[in-house]
């Protein structure tokens, strides 16, 4: 027998019971997708067509379309393929998503190609009333797979209000689904903007916040760039993941120096003025610059601040640690975060073979959605 919907079982006049609360049936009902008028392919459900037509107090018949097409529904996506089943299959640019239907899909992110093994768009969480970033991975290769279940373990064993949180995740034919909230964009898209020392500070505050917490557990970050950092418009900010490294503890500290070295380049170039001081472009490695030029400062740079210079010389000397900079002079306006800590051997995914982690990965994925996805008639 086929599945069906759960959400048609409570819909206004289908067969089964229905919830007393009406406002809970219009909102299910402005979820199903017979209520798009500009879907000339929708159709009235059987169980609707052949009920019995609804009379008005006065006895006059009351139009069956106006029943199955609330006004107060939202309007549907017309690239949205109508579906009874949990899930809608949706095309964006040429790219296939499997979206569960409380995600109402906006555009493909630009970037992201329809030939890659990632790819990524954005969508509003019917239910929640935000928007979020929906991205697909493929798990075909074994690196990949290893990455994004040590991602997902990290993210539910050592949360962060730095690092980006998995809200959903759920895997379709080998292709891994994740959900998180949406940012407004990268480090990278404000490092032109002249930013005042307290933006500097904030910003830099929570990178170290962040990587402070995952030194502490023995977790070294390695992939710290102005583009895999988020950023609100607030100057909240995000982490897009645990990072790249491995997780063996063979030269750990020299790792954990990179990371700051990292948040070094990065701070560097919101407080310098590029043009005079570096002569290098964006996609230059932070070893290419010429630090002995940065610590001197000068009247084009924000360096003449002294809690900046001495902040930006200890990232880059290596000889303190993450949680001693958080206390910093120069972040005396902000509070150093309390960090959870967990046993390393439950964040060691290295030592596991290719199917274990895959056969890990299913298992964390049961924890965001306990039904298995090859019943899922779509």
């Amino acid at each position: 027998m086929p599945r069906r919907n759960p959400l048609w079982l409570r819909l206004p006049g289908s067969s089964s019971p229905t919830s007393s609360s009406t406002t809970e049936e219009l909102r299910l009902a402005a979820l199903s997708p017979y209520n798009n008028p500009n879907d000339e392919t929708s159709s009235i459900p059987d169980s609707l067509e052949h009920s019995p037509a609804k009379t008005s107090d006065d006895g006059s018949e009351i139009s069956r379309a106006n029943f199955s097409s609330p006004t107060s529904s939202p309007s549907r996506s017309p690239n949205k393929k109508v579906s009874w089943s949990l899930f809608d299959q949706v095309s964006l640019s040429g790219e296939e998503f499997l979206l569960p239907r409380r995600f109402e899909a906006i555009e493909l992110i630009p970037g992201t190609s329809t030939r890659s093994t990632y790819a990524a768009c954005t969508a509003t969480d019917l239910l929640e009333s935000e928007n979020v970033t929906i991205r697909k991975i493929s798990l075909q290769d074994p690196a990949t797979a290893r990455m994004e279940y040590r991602n997902i373990i990290l993210c539910r064993l050592l949360p962060h209000p730095n690092i980006l949180k998995i809200s959903e995740a759920y895997e379709v034919d080998s292709t891994l689904y994740t959900v998180s909230e949406q940012m407004d964009g990268r480090l990278s898209d404000i490092v032109e903007e002249r930013l005042t020392h307290f933006v500097v500070a904030k910003i830099t505050h929570q990178v170290l916040a962040a990587v402070a917490m995952m030194h502490q557990n023995g977790i070294a970050h390695g992939d710290l760039t102005l583009n895999t950092i988020y950023v609100n418009t607030d100057a909240e900010l995000r982490l897009s993941s645990y990072g790249k490294s491995d997780d063996s503890s063979e030269h750990l500290n020299e790792r954990y120096r990179d990371d700051l070295l990292s948040i070094g380049a990065i701070v560097s170039r919101f407080l310098m003025n590029e043009e005079e001081m570096f002569k290098f472009s964006k996609s230059r490695n932070h070893k290419d610059i010429d630090w002995r030029v940065v610590l001197q400062g000068s009247s084009d740079s924000g360096l003449l601040d002294f809690n900046a210079r001495s902040l930006l010389f200890q990232l880059l000397e290596g000889r303190q640690t993450a949680c001693d900079l958080l206390r910093h002079p120069y972040f005396k306006s902000f509070r150093a975060p309390q960090h959870q800590t967990v046993e390393r051997k439950h964040t060691v995914v290295g030592q596991k073979t290719s199917d274990e982690v895959l056969d890990k990965l299913r298992e964390e994925l049961q924890r965001f959605n306990p039904f298995n996805m090859s019943e899922i008639m779509l």
